[in-house]
């Protein structure tokens, strides 16, 4: 299987000004979607954690927390952070999503991005492959610090997104699991 073909200036994050949300573009064409960190705080003995206002108690895996498998105490939803820097969710509901995630020491935070599936680019167009639903495909343009979706008919734009200031909440695009 070919890897898919992707504008070399997608990859990275992105925002939409004035909102909370980041799009991230791997260089490989994965494409998450991700609210801001959460602060994290575990408990001395490494069973409880409490990130944002979930409480996880772990069930699994003796690593540095994140790592390991942990339920949510009120809601029973289950991750499973690896060491990869990928995340398994399962809902209390029986739906499961992926992604990755990073543990940034210097603000006691984690940060999920979670995978919404995959982009192709043909220098024109962008196609949002996604698991469950048909694919969507826009026009674009894009270069170091803008990417506008643009009516892939009447090529009117749709939205701009930029890239965030180089703050912490941002960075690091491709951290995984890795410690900042």
């Amino acid at each position: 299987m070919s890897s898919p073909q992707i504008d070399p200036d997608l990859p990275g994050i992105w925002i939409i000004p004035g909102e909370e949300t980041t799009y991230e573009i791997e260089p490989d064409g994965s494409y998450h979607v991700a609210d801001p960190a959460q602060p994290l705080t575990v408990a001395g003995d490494g069973a409880t954690m409490i990130w944002g206002r979930t409480r996880l108690a772990r069930i699994g895996g003796d690593g540095a927390a994140p790592l390991g498998a942990w339920r949510d105490r009120d809601h029973g939803d289950e991750w499973l952070f690896q060491a990869d820097g990928t995340y398994l969710q399962r809902w209390s509901d029986g739906e499961k999503t992926t992604g990755i995630w990073v543990h940034r020491d210097s603000d006691y935070s984690l940060w999920t991005r979670e995978y919404r599936g995959q982009v192709e680019t043909d220098g024109a167009r962008i196609t949002f492959v996604l698991p469950s639903e048909p694919a969507v495909t826009y026009g674009y343009t894009a270069d170091a610090e803008s990417w506008i979706l643009l009516d892939p008919e009447t090529w009117d734009k749709l939205v701009e997104y930029r890239r965030p200031a180089s703050d912490a909440s941002a960075a690091p695009a491709h951290g995984g699991a890795a410690r900042g």
